[in-house]
């Protein structure tokens, strides 16, 4: 009995550790979006005031051709901030997944990491059954972040991206051929490791009741597997 203590509160300390973890990579994160929004949408923004109201307070002396090359600038600018202000939204919650579905989604991401990086990303998906909302959003979000990891730290050329259908399973594969690194042997030690994104990434599985492996060795890349449930089990909630 005593043991039977010992370990369920050991458990309970490990899962409020994990969960603070997860909470301070979820606090940075809305902390990154916060500072890219003041740092670009806002300055652009102000940008445009003082455009527009030095175009009013001075107008009569503007000739025909300076005018509107003024306002030619302020449209070019109104349009950047525009298209940044829509990626912003897009990586908060992207209308795409519910509009469009899980495939075409993920082909999504996979087009915004080239466009960004010129990583090569291939893309190969299965046709999809109905999948809960929950189990979508789940892995949509992971494998945002693990792009987001093969762009930030893997040094990678290329990545691919798996989409199977197994009977009431579904499995999503994201592998680069990137630098790789040394996992360790549990995914709970992730976190000691500073990868609170593959914490992360742990978690949210967890909530649907997938289950989460990480492959990788130094020099040789990095392979991600998630495996969950088509139908979402009784009790889980997100």
């Amino acid at each position: 009995m005593a043991r039977d203590v010992t370990e369920e509160r050991r458990l309970q300390d490990n899962l409020q550790f994990y969960l603070r973890q997860v909470l301070q990579a979820q606090e940075e994160e809305r902390k990154r979006l916060a500072r890219e929004l003041h740092d670009d949408a806002s300055q652009r923004i102000l940008l445009l005031t003082h455009g527009v109201d030095n175009i009013a307070s001075k107008a009569e002396k503007y000739s025909p051709q300076e005018l509107r090359n003024e306002l030619g600038k302020l449209y070019d600018l109104s349009r950047e901030t525009y298209q940044n202000i829509k990626h912003y939204a897009q990586a908060l919650r992207p209308s795409i997944l519910d509009d469009l579905g899980l495939a075409t989604a993920i082909k999504w991401l996979a087009e915004q990491l080239h466009n960004l990086s010129g990583i090569e990303v291939r893309v190969k998906t299965d046709s999809a059954p109905p999948l809960p909302p929950e189990t979508q959003l789940v892995l949509f979000r992971i494998v945002q972040e693990s792009l987001n990891n093969v762009h930030r730290h893997s040094g990678a050329s290329e990545a691919n991206i798996t989409l199977q259908y197994q009977g009431d399973e579904i499995r999503v594969t994201i592998g680069d051929n990137g630098k790789g690194f040394k996992p360790p042997r549990q995914l709970s030690e992730f976190a000691s490791q500073g990868k609170l994104g593959l914490t992360g990434m742990a978690e949210r599985v967890q909530l649907v009741g997938g289950k989460l492996e990480v492959h990788s060795q130094e020099g040789r890349g990095t392979t991600i597997v998630v495996r969950v449930p088509t139908r979402l089990y009784a009790g889980t909630s997100t």
